[in-house]
């Protein structure tokens, strides 16, 4: 079973998962974000609670991305630590910048199918527009809302050839670029353990515009008229 969704916010930012300390953003919600922001949703505390979540699958295609910015934060290096006596360092602060993007707001598509009982909870949160936690586009900093859509059934299609792929594509697949189009290619988590260790990685070819990439995937899947390919 597969669930439409749409999410976005004014900014996000997406970091690296090497470091959160990352002024960079990836261009889409890496699997790993949307398991955050699932988790969130069922009142989810912890890895250790939300660890079924790597099960799930899923797709995404750029409805709006206006672009990126960077933007500079004042902050407090080792901010708690620098507290003393209910007083804080002033010389440990500082400014640091952060890559935003402008205006993003993607359309997912989650499939549940491996984890379906220990996921109701969360699918009847979102049909209910309900989240335990505050959404965020990646980091708190950037608030976030979202829109169930839909519950849809796929069909795999195979071997077939020269299709607009309405997601994103591997990177190993055969693909034509098409000169008026915006291509980027990313490595992204797929899964997260205890401690915040990152795993199974992909690499993606993403169309920054929201089209199509002309493609000859092994297969794809076909919901509600789009094409997609899930990771």
């Amino acid at each position: 079973m597969i669930v439409e969704l749409d999410f976005w916010a004014d900014y996000g930012h997406f970091s690296h998962p090497a470091t959160i300390y990352s002024s960079l953003t990836y261009p889409i919600p890496p699997k790993t974000t949307l398991m955050g922001f699932l988790a969130s949703v069922g009142g989810l505390n912890s890895v250790e609670e939300y660890g079924f979540l790597n099960k799930i699958r899923y797709s995404c295609i750029i409805n709006r991305l206006d672009g990126k910015e960077n933007f500079c934060f004042n902050g407090v290096k080792d901010a708690l630590p620098s507290i003393k006596n209910g007083q804080q360092n002033i010389k440990q602060r500082k400014q640091f910048y952060r890559e935003l993007l402008v205006n993003p707001h993607y359309k997912l598509f989650i499939d549940f199918s491996e984890c379906l009982d220990e996921s109701k909870q969360i699918i009847e949160n979102l049909k209910n527009h309900i989240s335990l936690y505050q959404a965020y586009m990646g980091i708190n900093l950037c608030l976030a809302n979202f829109e169930f859509i839909a519950e849809h059934k796929s069909k795999v299609i195979a071997n077939d050839t020269n299709v607009a792929i309405d997601s994103f594509v591997r990177l190993d697949t055969s693909f034509e670029i098409e000169f008026d189009k915006n291509y980027s290619d990313i490595r992204m988590a797929n899964s997260v353990e205890k401690d915040r260790v990152f795993g199974e990685f992909s690499d993606l070819l993403v169309e920054l515009g929201g089209k199509t990439i002309l493609a000859n995937p092994k297969e794809y899947l076909l919901v509600n008229d789009y094409k997609l390919i899930m990771i």
